[in-house]
């Protein structure tokens, strides 16, 4: 698992191995690897075992008791740094509040860093993670959600098995739960956005094993072109649009209509430049506005003042509007009251909806598994595979140049997203 994987850092829970025999059996596994673990502060022999490949990640261990290792892990190459608790939870509700406990204090502690909390957290969140005879909310799930809530954390964008437990029982007996997990807070979709959750077949253990995986998130391609609905109020936008509708384009309607929305994307980035950092802009006018005030409280009869006062809280609204619209645009989230307070809501709606839209992994015709970067490539290699003639045969010759232009279109938007 750990070399199919190219695992770096491997945390391995319920070990049931002797603490004096820890470091033999750790160096038989990867001889070149570093190991710690929280036998210290078991009673009942080892739960959590943490390695590491000292050549590519430092480890540090912060804090730790029976059900929980906190760590900080740098990873040479880039010097980005997240911290990671790894979780082995009791099987009482009652001993498991000690970990809810050591969580939230965490959580004050790593404040806007990025966080992942991973392992067998021995409760489900959901009912929807359950497959038994009878399913209820208990006590257990309604602590642990209590917890994830407060702690803001949430499930990463997974695939694989969703059943992350099962007893091993046959028939009436069988039971299967989610009860493993990796969750991360939204610092941490901030540094990894494609950061991505896999959980394996069980094979021989009870648990299946749960795979953080953090892709190489550099852009070597140019982002598409998005249009930003903000544009239409703004002084200029009319007359652009006119300017390039009114251009002499040959062809048919339809690709007259496309060959002029092309044009019009550059100038519809300018006008969007010319708008500045719309976040920034909002900051920089509330700061003007603040001085503004003091002035008039110092000299309340000032009347050229209170004019500059209008203005600048005049282009103070119109910046939050701007902001409010551009965010709301992303999130796609209907809100009615649009104001300075909504702004963390919708960047933490819009973070949450890009990561969990993320198409982490697909398998082709073959059944072949292609995960990461490799997933893009492997949807336009299987519609390049098409043949066009296939095509022709069901649709019939008169359609060939409808088909072939239906065909081309489809691979460019293909490999659109493969930009994305």
């Amino acid at each position: 698992m750990v070399m199919d994987n190219h695992i770096q850092v491997c945390a391995i829970t319920e070990t049931h191995v002797e603490a004096s025999k820890v470091y033999d059996v750790c160096k038989k596994v990867c001889r070149t690897w570093n190991w710690t673990d929280n036998g210290s502060c078991c009673t009942k022999g080892m739960r959590i075992i943490v390695g590491w490949d000292a050549n590519l990640v430092d480890v540090m261990v912060l804090d730790q008791f029976n059900q929980v290792v906190h760590t900080q892990v740098v990873f040479k190459p880039d010097q980005k740094s997240v911290f990671c608790s790894f979780v082995y939870a009791e099987n009482h509700y009652k001993n498991r509040r000690q970990l809810w406990d050591s969580l939230k204090v965490h959580q004050a502690f790593v404040h806007d860093k990025p966080w992942v909390v991973l392992g067998d957290f021995n409760t489900s969140l959901y009912l929807e993670d359950h497959f038994t005879s009878s399913l209820r909310i208990d006590i257990g799930m309604t602590e642990f959600k209590d917890c994830v809530n407060n702690i803001e954390v949430f499930d990463m964008n997974s695939s694989g098995m969703h059943y992350t437990w099962s007893n091993k029982q046959q028939k009436d007996r069988v039971v299967y739960k989610k009860i493993d997990r990796i969750m991360g807070n939204m610092k941490f979709i901030d540094v990894f956005p494609a950061a991505a959750a896999c959980f394996h077949p069980w094979r021989v253990s009870y648990h299946t094993p749960c795979i953080l995986v953090l892709p190489n998130i550099q852009r070597d391609k140019p982002k598409p072109f998005k249009f930003v609905n903000l544009l239409t109020r703004k002084l200029g936008f009319i007359d652009v649009v006119k300017n390039i509708w009114s251009t002499k384009v040959d062809g048919y309607y339809m690709f007259q209509v496309i060959k002029k929305l092309k044009l019009l994307k550059t100038p519809m980035r300018k006008l969007l430049l010319q708008q500045g950092n719309i976040h920034e802009k909002v900051k920089k006018v509330r700061k003007q506005l603040d001085e503004c005030q003091k002035l008039i409280d110092a000299d309340p009869g000032n009347e050229e003042l209170m004019l500059q006062n209008e203005h600048i809280l005049q282009n103070y609204k119109e910046a939050l509007n701007d902001e409010a619209l551009f965010l709301q645009q992303k999130s796609k989230v209907d809100w009615i009251s649009l104001g300075d307070s909504n702004t963390k809501f919708f960047h933490n709606v819009v973070k949450a909806k890009n990561h969990r839209s993320r198409i982490f992994a697909v398998r082709d015709a073959n059944g072949n598994l292609f995960e990461g970067g490799m997933a893009p490539q492997a949807m336009v290699d299987h519609f390049s595979n098409f043949s066009v003639r296939k095509l022709l045969e069901e649709f019939g010759k008169s359609a060939e140049n409808s088909i072939r232009l239906s065909f081309q279109n489809l691979l460019a938007k293909l490999t659109i997203s493969q930009q994305i």
